[in-house]
């Protein structure tokens, strides 16, 4: 130590170290790849049980966001009778496809996989005629070699309605599955069906540990057309039932609200998020790329739902087996994007808020908590940095998301959800194009 280092900086310097805390960070920034880190590739399969609630919009927007997170991405078009990525791309009738790709057992930079108008993106489109569509063994051969690609290639795809099974039957490992619906009781109960098939299906061929594989049912849910903080948490409700019934974790990965500036980037043949303008659309589809690039979610996980026999398995469409009403929160959630700290007494972290209610919030950390942890929520963003005590209630590792509920409820809470609305006004509409 210096002789001019004076004796008070000495005295603060030899501290205990039981007094020093340590200081958890997580970037509320964009997904950046682990340095010294090689990646295989990584597959996200955007399905839905009926067609029309845009699962084609959410596919070619999502791949267009990771790439824009620096990750080389390939977009498959799995859509056998109603290819639609190479319009929505700007792109003309392709000239080669999954037939012509199959042969060549790799992707290749000039084709059949073509590159987009947006960087880090290609295309590989399907030209199969509806009249000799492909068989489910070459489908699956497909696949296969997806799962072969170059490391750190992401491929997204879209698979048609008439082949939705495919979300199952060839998805099965290291394959995040996307399940997009309208928030109509049509949609879901379309939705329901279609998972209530995966339950059948993981009761047949795994018996008494089918509860067990379908837990690693590595996925999510994307809403569409949901304009309130009412109709979001109708997602949230549908979700909730659907772990209840049928054992499948399925969190609400997004939600997007019902605006012009969507069928406008149709008619451009433009993804909507690299178009002028920023909305809530925009930010939602950023955030599920962040969500799907997380490190838990690219988590290896076994869950083989295809059939031994072969058989097809139907699950008609009908009401829900209960209401939506007894799995809704008492108060409804606002979403917000807000850097906070958690404080957890020896441990202090930086979390992410994504929504928040009179009763708790949404959080996103990289910290593995667990139920019943308790700590203090401090919204270092808002003036006067208000200080909530809080409990962890449930803990979504795909999504690498936190539910926190408040200890009380009073002046504090409601000054949140205000605050949110607030900030809701305040961004107003987004430019038109």
């Amino acid at each position: 130590m210096s002789e001019r280092q004076s004796g008070s900086e000495r005295a603060r310097l030899s501290q205990p170290a039981a007094r020093l805390r340590r200081l958890r960070v997580m970037t509320s920034g964009r997904w950046h790849p682990p340095l010294g880190r090689r990646r295989g590739a990584t597959l996200i399969a955007v399905g839905a049980a009926q067609p029309g609630v845009g699962k084609s919009i959410v596919a070619s927007n999502l791949a267009a966001a990771i790439a824009g997170l620096g990750r080389q991405v390939v977009l498959v078009d799995f859509d056998l009778h109603s290819p639609r990525q190479h319009a929505l791309f700007g792109l003309d009738s392709p000239a080669g496809g999954l037939a012509a790709w199959l042969e060549r057992k790799r992707i290749r930079r000039d084709e059949p996989a073509r590159a987009t108008s947006v960087r880090n993106l290609r295309l590989l489109p399907s030209i199969e005629p509806a009249d000799a569509p492909l068989s489910a063994g070459r489908r699956r051969a497909i696949v296969d070699e997806l799962y072969d690609l170059e490391s750190d290639t992401v491929v997204v795809v879209d698979i048609g309605n008439d082949n939705r099974d495919d979300l199952f039957e060839c998805f099965g490992t290291r394959a995040m599955r996307l399940l997009v619906t309208a928030r109509t009781p049509a949609a879901l109960e379309a939705t329901y069906a279609f998972l209530s098939s995966a339950h059948v299906r993981a009761r047949r061929r795994h018996g008494d540990d089918a509860a067990a594989v379908l837990e690693n049912f590595c996925g999510g849910l994307v809403g569409n057309s949901t304009d309130t903080p009412e109709e979001v948490e109708t997602l949230h409700a549908f979700a909730r039932l659907v772990r209840a019934h049928l054992g499948i974790p399925l969190p609400v990965f997004g939600a997007l609200r019902t605006s012009e500036r969507i069928p406008q980037s149709i008619v451009a043949r433009q993804p909507l998020i690299v178009r002028r303008g920023v909305d809530d659309n925009v930010r939602a589809f950023h955030h599920m790329a962040e969500l799907v690039m997380s490190e838990d979610a690219d988590l290896e996980r076994e869950c083989p739902l295809d059939s031994d026999d072969g058989d097809d398995v139907i699950v008609a469409a009908g009401p829900l087996p209960e209401d939506l009403a007894g799995y809704t929160r008492q108060y409804a959630r606002h979403s917000v994007d807000w850097a906070a700290t958690l404080d957890l007494g020896t441990v202090v972290t930086s979390v992410r808020v994504r929504d928040v209610s009179e009763s708790g919030a949404g959080i996103e950390t990289s910290m593995q908590l667990r139920v019943g942890d308790k700590g203090v929520l401090r919204l270092d963003q808002l003036p006067g940095q208000p200080a909530l005590p809080v409990a962890v209630k449930n803990v979504m590792p795909a999504a690498r998301r936190v539910g926190l509920g408040f200890a009380t409820r009073g002046d504090a809470s409601a000054r949140l959800v205000a605050a949110a609305r607030d900030a809701l006004a305040e961004a107003g509409p987004a430019p038109r194009d």
